[in-house]
């Protein structure tokens, strides 16, 4: 089966508006770990991956050892997972991870950033992004950095699934590309 978004965010909304009618919200990171688990085995034993995804497995046996694998004994959690695996979406959970992952992060307020230089920022210099950034989304950053001597000045801003390009490069590449598109 196909992996798709939509489907994915479906699984992530109901599982999400379940734990929020049950009062569990506060149970949400807990299960995101777990499903963290479960997608870096996924990543990095391809026999695991085979055995999930393999169709001739009975469900309960690929939904035990999923569960097995989240090192967590839940009975809300369980159900999410024998659902996901009883309409053949395990191979969804990396997708299903990175949702859930989101929705975790705007409960408690929080925006992953990955922060990409020429060159290492100092403290004053990541606090101050910190600042802007929860100025603008009035959400805490936790910050990653990356250096990238390509970028030759600047910064590139990834938050979450959008991308702002303050980088000397990448002005350069678009003074490029509007020259290249005037002169046909």
């Amino acid at each position: 089966m196909k992996a798709s978004i939509s489907v994915a965010t479906r699984y992530v909304d109901a599982f999400f508006e379940y734990l929020s009618k049950n009062n569990k919200l506060d149970k949400l990171e807990e299960y995101v770990n777990a499903i963290k688990k479960i997608v870096e085995k996924i990543e990095n034993d391809h026999m695991f991956a085979d055995m999930i995804g393999n169709p001739l497995l009975p469900k309960d046996y690929i939904a035990m050892e999923i569960a097995k694998t989240a090192e967590i004994d839940d009975v809300d959690f369980n159900k999410f997972i024998r659902a996901i695996v009883y309409k053949k979406r395990q191979l969804m959970l990396p997708m299903i991870f990175t949702l859930l992952e989101q929705k975790n992060n705007e409960l408690k307020k929080v925006v992953k950033v990955k922060v990409i230089t020429p060159y290492a920022l100092n403290k004053e210099n990541i606090e101050e992004l910190r600042g802007l950034i929860h100025k603008k989304t009035g959400r805490t950053a936790e910050l990653d950095s990356e250096i990238d001597e390509s970028l030759i000045g600047g910064m590139q801003l990834q938050l979450e699934d959008k991308v702002f390009d303050y980088s000397v490069k990448g002005i350069l590449e678009k003074i490029g590309r509007e020259y290249a598109s005037k002169r046909g």
